[in-house]
């Protein structure tokens, strides 16, 4: 019972500093304020203020001084999704650092999930969702929590998998028992996803999905990107092996915080890093992009 109070307690938090952002956004970037990232089924306008020049680009190009801009303030209509990034010259001169949020208005992807949990899980499997891209659904906050969304059997292989709509997400998978922390209870540590994961309970993520999902309607052979890291565990270099024209690639931490971020190298360093579990985003020209596991030893 405490246990669902937590959760409880940590969704309406969530959706207090969702709105609570809306007022507040001007405090936290100082220089430049930037309408609360969410989604509408209907297009809407976001607002850019600044005491200065605005710059700003709508396709998630970054901004120069030869970007449009406005002075002081800028409306701009959603009616696709848009990625902003816009900066502020002030009239002493400064320049403020590009600041990015993206927008959502009617459908929004979906997002196919596949999960293999142990054999001896009585009960199927569940997965909880922690929305990113976008944060919300028509302005309200709307992760679930508690055992999470009950997934279907594929009759493939023991997969299960469920269609949700998102962009971004982390995800979790567990035993659909109605409390975490609970004796009786198992989930996995939170995962970052975008259009689609293959989490496996024993390996974690994987990119090479067995025969029999491909052949499923949410599941086209075409849209696959097959990527193998090695050695996985790695001591001093990941060397990424794939056909898929990458630009960038980012590493990030189990809890999902980016550590680095750079351009695309089949051969990326981590030394730097700390012993632990690790996830490489590899990112394309589209934004397309696909995670993968890695322990540092």
């Amino acid at each position: 019972m405490l246990n669902f109070m937590f959760e409880k307690n940590l969704t309406t938090m969530k959706k207090l500093l969702f709105f609570i952002s809306i007022f507040s956004s001007a405090f936290f970037f100082s220089q430049i304020y930037m309408s609360t990232a969410t989604h509408y089924y209907n297009p809407y306008q976001i607002t850019i203020q600044g005491n200065g020049t605005i710059y700003y680009t709508q396709d998630g190009t970054t901004p120069t001084l030869s970007s449009s801009s406005a002075v002081n303030s800028v409306n701009i209509l959603i009616d696709q999704n848009k990625e902003i990034k816009a900066f502020l010259v002030s009239s002493t001169g400064n320049t403020s650092a590009v600041f990015t949020k993206k927008y959502f208005t009617g459908a929004i992807p979906d997002a196919h999930i596949f999960f293999k949990p142990p054999s001896g899980w009585a009960n199927g499997a569940c997965v909880r969702v922690e929305m990113i891209n976008p944060n919300s659904i028509d302005g309200f906050v709307i992760d679930n929590l508690g055992s999470g969304y009950s997934m279907n059997n594929t009759g493939c292989d023991g997969w299960y998998k469920i269609t949700k709509s998102f962009e971004t997400a982390n995800v979790s998978f567990t035993n659909c028992y109605l409390y975490q922390n609970f004796p009786g209870n198992i989930d996995t540590p939170p995962v970052p996803m975008g259009s689609s994961i293959y989490y496996d309970f024993s390996s974690g993520v994987i990119t090479n999905p067995p025969s029999c999902l491909l052949g499923t309607k949410d599941v086209k052979h075409k849209d696959i990107t097959l990527v193998k890291v090695y050695p996985n565990p790695v001591a001093e270099i990941l060397q990424i092996n794939t056909d898929k024209d990458f630009v960038e690639y980012e590493i990030l931490n189990g809890t999902g915080r980016v550590i680095s971020k750079e351009k695309f190298s089949k051969s990326i360093p981590v030394n730097h890093l700390s012993s632990g579990n690790y996830f490489v985003k590899l990112i394309d020209n589209k934004y397309d992009f696909v995670f993968v596991k890695f322990i540092k030893k």
